[in-house]
């Protein structure tokens, strides 16, 4: 009986298709997402880890986006909700730029099933400059072009985010003025600068810049365009010590020493004091191939600028206000005692030139020019015509002695750059019959004379 029916159960068994070596088996259980593949929608993000989420946070941010959708793989480890939150605090108080330009991170969560769905939403401050302008680099070391080209352009206000960088408020500062002074014809004058730091974890950090030039665009670009057209050409045999000279002496006979302190009082407005004159000599002689430095310190206990100039590989002072004797192509052994400055700041300048060995082109001294009209009249011309109209009525006088013992006034003729005292003239050529320099205020350097 018991043999009976098991051969049933087998018959049964073959004709139902059933086998013991082909059975077919269904497994079910919950549904995961794939870790570490693509989203499966355009813009969701998957997180499995703390560090996923920080560095969304952190990549929305400086893509300036406003939402984010993030998806909480089913193999996250941690709790969603605490990470979320936790997450968001760090990156706004961590990270230079959210700390700079984000207001606010708000986000709702979702339980779907098996996995937790996310909707950031970000607000930006309005007193922030929008991610898409403020200039990113992972160093310093295009730091400098930066700042000139920002100074340049005349703007006014920049947000700097350097991911490495140790420079504080107060060196950013300083670096304006340091690469403004290296190249004073990048603006009419040095803008005044303010400087915010935002701080990130580590080295990162953002710097908001405020820029005051003190002039309107239209001022800035007017001015800066009178800037740029003045020239000096030299030819390749001149030396650098005719440079130097050329330099001075074009500043000697262009500019009234009775002046303000910016680069373009010094090679436009026609009068400037030691600032103004000092930067428009380095300038120029930056436009000339001289390595050319604006010192700032003191001279008999009072603020004082002169120049720090290279030449034949050596530094020198000059002080064009100073006899020629005292201030050309000196040491810091000939200055130390009068004059007075960082060193640390500056090269060292061990070589001096003797007195006569120097073109006697200088000596600006500020009784040379006497005017009919006094600093408290003044205004600043509207432009280049009226410059030259407001400085042919200028009376200009030099009592020197003559060979006879009696005094006379000096001739001058004007040019659109100011007064040039006709006995300073190097070249008789550059002054028209009727007694006006030719149109053209450029200058052009030859030889040993180092002009024609």
């Amino acid at each position: 009986m018991k043999k009976l029916l098991f051969l049933l159960v087998i018959a049964v068994l073959l004709f139902s298709g059933c086998g013991f070596f082909n059975d077919t088996y269904v497994v079910e259980s919950d549904y995961t997402l794939p870790v570490g593949k693509e989203p499966v929608r355009d813009g969701i993000v998957y997180i499995t880890a703390l560090s996923d989420l920080l560095d969304t946070i952190r990549t929305t941010v400086a893509d300036g986006k406003k939402t984010q959708t993030i998806l909480f793989d089913s193999s996250y480890s941690g709790n969603p909700s605490e990470d979320l939150a936790s997450a968001c605090w760090q990156v706004r108080t961590e990270d230079a730029l959210c700390a700079y330009c984000v207001e606010n991170i708000a986000y709702e969560l979702s339980q779907i099933v098996s996995y937790t769905e996310a909707n950031l939403n970000i607000s930006y401050s309005s007193g922030a400059l929008p991610v898409e302008e403020i200039i990113t680099m992972p160093y310093a070391t295009e730091l400098d072009d930066r700042i000139a080209e920002a100074i340049r352009s005349g703007t006014s206000r920049l947000a700097i985010l350097i991911n490495r960088s140790t420079l504080t408020a107060e060196t950013m500062m300083a670096k304006f003025s340091e690469v403004y002074r290296a190249s004073p014809g990048l603006a009419p004058q040095e803008p005044i600068c303010d400087v915010t730091l935002f701080s990130g974890s580590g080295t990162q950090r953002l710097y908001e810049i405020l820029l005051d030039t003190g002039l309107s665009k239209e001022e800035f670009i007017r001015r800066q365009e009178a800037i740029d057209h003045v020239e000096l050409h030299v030819e390749p045999e001149v030396s650098e010590k005719e440079r130097i000279q050329a330099v001075a002496e074009y500043l000697r006979n262009r500019c009234d020493p009775n002046g303000f302190g910016t680069v373009y009082d010094a090679l436009v407005g026609g009068a400037a004091g030691p600032e103004g004159i000092s930067l428009g000599f380095a300038e120029l002689s930056r436009r000339i191939g001289l390595e050319c430095l604006v010192v700032y310190g003191q001279k008999d206990w009072v603020d004082h600028c002169w120049n720090i100039v290279r030449m034949d590989g050596s530094y020198f002072h000059v002080d064009l206000f100073a006899p020629q004797e005292k201030g050309f192509l000196k040491s810091d052994e000939d200055f130390w005692g009068e004059y007075r400055w960082n060193v640390n700041d500056y090269p060292k300048c061990d070589v001096s030139y003797a007195a006569d060995s120097v073109d006697p082109l200088l000596s600006v001294d500020k009784d040379y020019i006497q005017e009919e009209w006094s600093m408290s009249e003044k205004k600043e011309p509207e432009s280049l015509e009226e410059h030259a109209n407001m400085m042919t009525e200028v009376s200009v006088s030099n009592q020197e002695e003559n060979p006879n013992d009696e005094t006379e006034p000096v001739n001058a003729v004007a040019d659109n750059k100011g007064i040039i005292p006709a006995n300073n003239v190097t070249d008789p050529s550059a002054i028209l019959p009727d007694g006006e320099l030719l149109p053209d205020s450029n200058m052009v350097i030859h030889g040993e004379s180092g002009m024609s």
